[in-house]
């Protein structure tokens, strides 16, 4: 009955207030009902305020939320509106995000504001990093941390997103040819970070670009914008993607265990077609509909896909090598000395001076190996006079008669070059150790027909465990009046 009376009251305060001209809208926020409501009212039909009340409705399906656990879990990182999704997966409410939020916000009022820029279609994308979901390798039982790799269309806001090991240059580079592809266009400017990837220099009006950077853009014709240095809001659209994207992203799979990078960019393309399906906040639509238009606008990718081609710098070894990701690969003697270019794709190693290719090698994953064309050397008299290998084997003379027959072994070859960083390894030893441990290595070397820097090494570090220890054996303690036993001892 008191509900029935409460109901009855508020048709009266709603004819009150309909005698004295106040709107629909006004009506409603006085009495706390529904304009559906108030209308009815007016027309003189029946209702039930039991069922039709704004006030009643409210106040139902709130009360079957656990909202400190909401806000237990917002406050972790997952945002409201992943938490939304799963109330309403486990039929707990049925009421829009919208409403959802703003009760949120009535009850734990924390919620930030935020803005929009507009860009013309098919002209800007703005790219980003992020700290990845590592994974577990089950083999090793190792977590592998990884990187979010996040690029957005600055119109529509269509975004691009891959995991990748690392922010290298390759994983760069391989992560914009995906975009691309992804997108199916290029847009007319890339705004890039001034990490060392992107940006060799950084400055405000003439930042020094990184040429593996500078063969991609002019591969695809498009322009390099890096943004100002620690100035986040010069791409505040990716910024603010990642941070939707990687909290609803992250929160969706917060209790799955990944096992491979491939695994965990599956479950991250099946989420990013959800994603770009959602309705913006902002515009009404969804990102994959303003990407339809805006798709019109992009540039045509090329005929052919892009190969990834790393650049680095080195300088040639008086040996006619130089040195790329820990292996040694040769270019002519007549460069000795000169620091050449280096561009390396998956395949291959191709050495330039001044724009000039001098040498392409098979490029090798491995460490420590010699990729060596032997026309790359000097005539073999001329390098065993040459300045170098003359000073090594007089140092090697210095030491002892055994450390210069094995140094002049090293040389006597059709190539005497190539064994010229291990002698200069080898005589560097002796500045470790005594000239006569490295002279009984250097024989011991000779006798067993082993003429490699580890070996000789290997004995030298023998042969200073057994001296230590041996020293460590003649050690005696003194006699001592105040310990007690002493007098035993003595």
């Amino acid at each position: 009955m008191a509900g029935r009376r409460t109901s009855m009251n508020k048709v009266n305060e709603i004819k009150r207030l309909l005698d004295l001209k106040l709107s629909d809208r006004a009506i409603s926020r006085a009495v706390q009902v529904s304009r559906n409501t108030v209308a009815q009212v007016r027309l003189g039909k029946s209702i039930s305020l039991e069922s039709t009340s704004f006030g009643i409705v409210k106040e139902k399906w709130p009360s079957l939320i656990n909202w400190e656990k909401v806000n237990s879990e917002y406050q972790s990182g997952v945002t409201l509106y992943v938490l939304w999704e799963e109330l309403k997966e486990a039929k707990l409410l049925a009421v829009n995000y919208s409403t959802f939020w703003k009760v949120f916000k009535k009850k734990f009022p924390n919620i930030p504001k935020s803005m929009h820029r507009v860009f013309a279609p098919g002209s800007r994308i703005e790219i980003d990093y992020c700290d990845g979901i590592p994974f577990f390798e089950p083999i090793t039982g190792e977590v592998i941390k990884t990187q979010l790799f996040v690029g957005v269309l600055c119109h529509s806001r269509y975004a691009f997103a891959e995991f990748t090991l690392s922010q290298k240059s390759h994983d760069f580079l391989s992560s914009h040819v995906h975009m691309f592809e992804f997108f199916g266009g290029v847009s007319q400017v890339v705004s890039p970070d001034n990490l060392k990837s992107a940006v060799v220099k950084a400055h405000k009006y003439d930042p020094d670009l990184n040429p593996s950077y500078t063969r991609l853009a002019e591969y695809y014709n498009i322009g390099i914008t890096p943004v100002r240095v620690r100035t986040p809001k010069d791409k505040a659209i990716v910024e603010r993607t990642i941070q939707i994207f990687q909290k609803w992203f992250y929160g969706r799979v917060r209790h799955h265990t990944f096992t491979s990078l491939t695994e965990l960019n599956i479950s991250l393309r099946e989420h990013l077609v959800r994603f770009n399906s959602k309705i913006h906040r902002i515009f009404r639509r969804s990102r994959v509909e303003m990407f339809n238009y805006e798709k019109k606008n992009l540039r045509p990718l090329p005929l052919n896909p892009y190969e990834v081609a790393t650049f680095a710098k080195a300088t040639l070894h008086p040996d006619c090598h130089l040195v790329f990701e820990k292996n040694y690969y040769s270019a002519p003697y007549s460069l000795r000395g000169q620091i050449l270019d280096v561009w390396a794709t998956q395949k291959t190693i191709e050495i330039f001076y001044e724009s000039n290719p001098v040498a392409i090698h098979t490029r090798s994953f491995s460490q420590g190996q010699f990729y060596t064309q032997k026309v790359h050397y000097p005539p073999s008299h001329q390098a065993y006079a040459e300045s170098t290998p003359a000073y090594v084997r007089s140092l090697a003379s210095k030491i002892g008669p055994h450390t210069e027959y094995f140094i002049e072994n090293l040389f006597s070859n059709e190539t005497p070059l190539r064994h010229l960083r291990r002698a200069q390894g080898i005589i560097r030893l002796g500045k470790i150790y005594s000239h006569n441990d490295l002279e009984n290595a250097c024989q011991k070397a000779t006798d067993l027909n082993q003429n490699t820097y580890a070996f000789i090494e290997r004995i030298l570090k023998k042969g200073a465990n057994l001296n230590n220890k041996k020293t460590n054996q003649s050690i005696k303690r003194g006699s001592n009046p105040f310990l007690r036993g002493d007098e035993i001892l003595n």
